[in-house]
C-alpha cells in the first residue's frame, strides 16, 4: 500500500511541475481521435473541433454533440472530461464546450464559446471566448478570460491546413500578478493520400519553450471503422487508437504511451442529429 502512495506522489510531483505551466494544462481535454493521431488539433471538418481549432467546424453540416474523457498515466488525479456541441447555422457555425480536469485538491475548469465563418468555400475563420478557473485547496479559485483564434484553408480537395492561437493576449492565469497563461501557436496539415488513408502533421509552439511535433496516420479498412497511430515530441510519446461508426454515433478510443510514466487512455463519442 505504501509503495502505491509513493508511486502516486512521485508521478503527481513530476507531472505537476512539468505540466502546470504549459498551455496543455489549460486547454480542454483532447478527444480520442486527436490523441491517437499524436495530439494533432487541426482535423478539418471534424465536430471534435469544439475542443480544438474551432475553424475546422466550418464544414460540418448537422448539429453534433460530443463527449470526451482522458486519464493521464492511469491516475484519477490527472483525469479530465469534456462535453461539446456544434450548431451549423445560416451564417456560420456556433460551438460550445465545457471541460473539467484534476481532482478535489487541484483542478481546472474550462468553458469556450466559438463562432466559425466561411470566407469562401476554401477558407474559414473562427474566434472563441474562453473562461478558465483554477482551484487549489486552501488557496481558493482564480478566474481568467482569454480567447482562441483559428483559421482553416483547403488548398485542394486532398490538402488542408489549419492554424490556431490560444491566449493571443497573454493574459494572467495564476495566483501571482506576473503569472501568465501560456500562449500556444499550432500549425497543422491534413493530406488525404487516398480514400482510405489520411496523413496528419502538426507543429505546436509555446512562447519560451521548445516546439512540439505531432504526426499521425488514419487508415479506413472498412466503411465504419478507422485504425490510427501517431507520435509527439517534447516529451516523446506514441499513440494508437480506433474509431467505429454506429449509425448516428461515432465512438473513438485511444491511448498515448510515455516510456517512464506509462499509458494515458481516452474515450470519445459523437452523436449527429437529423437524418443521415
Amino acid at each position: 500500500m505504501k509503495s502505491n502512495y509513493l508511486k502516486v506522489f512521485s508521478t503527481l510531483h513530476f507531472t505537476f511541475f512539468t505540466l502546470i505551466a504549459t498551455a496543455q494544462s489549460y486547454l480542454p481535454t483532447a478527444d480520442a481521435r486527436s490523441i491517437a493521431l499524436g495530439g494533432s488539433k487541426q482535423l478539418i471538418g471534424d465536430a471534435y473541433g469544439v475542443f480544438n481549432n474551432a475553424a475546422s467546424l466550418a464544414w460540418i453540416e448537422k448539429p453534433t454533440f460530443a463527449l470526451s474523457s482522458a486519464n493521464r498515466f492511469l491516475l484519477k488525479e490527472l483525469s479530465g472530461a469534456g462535453a461539446g456541441f456544434a450548431l451549423p447555422a445560416k451564417f456560420g457555425v456556433f460551438g460550445l464546450n465545457i471541460n473539467y480536469s484534476g481532482f478535489n485538491k487541484f483542478n481546472r475548469k474550462f468553458a469556450g464559446l466559438s463562432y466559425t465563418q466561411k470566407i469562401n468555400n476554401s477558407i474559414a475563420l473562427a474566434v472563441k471566448a474562453d473562461y478558465l478557473q483554477t482551484s487549489i485547496a486552501e488557496y481558493g479559485n482564480h478566474n481568467s478570460l482569454t480567447a482562441d483564434i483559428g483559421v482553416c484553408i483547403k488548398v485542394i480537395k486532398e490538402l488542408s491546413f489549419g492554424m490556431n492561437v490560444f491566449n493571443p493576449f497573454m493574459v494572467s492565469g495564476g495566483y501571482y500578478e506576473d503569472e501568465k497563461i501560456p500562449t500556444e501557436f499550432s500549425l497543422g496539415m491534413n493530406y488525404q493520400l487516398s480514400d482510405r488513408v489520411l496523413l496528419i502533421a502538426e507543429e505546436s509552439k509555446e512562447l519560451n519553450t521548445p516546439s512540439r511535433f505531432h504526426g499521425g496516420i488514419e487508415y479506413k479498412p472498412g466503411n465504419k471503422i478507422f485504425i490510427r497511430g501517431g507520435l509527439s515530441t517534447q516529451p516523446f510519446e506514441y499513440a494508437f487508437g480506433a474509431g467505429f461508426i454506429l449509425k448516428k454515433f461515432t465512438v473513438d478510443i485511444a491511448s498515448a504511451y510515455h516510456a517512464q510514466l506509462g499509458y494515458s487512455p481516452s474515450l470519445s463519442m459523437k452523436y449527429v442529429f437529423g437524418k443521415k
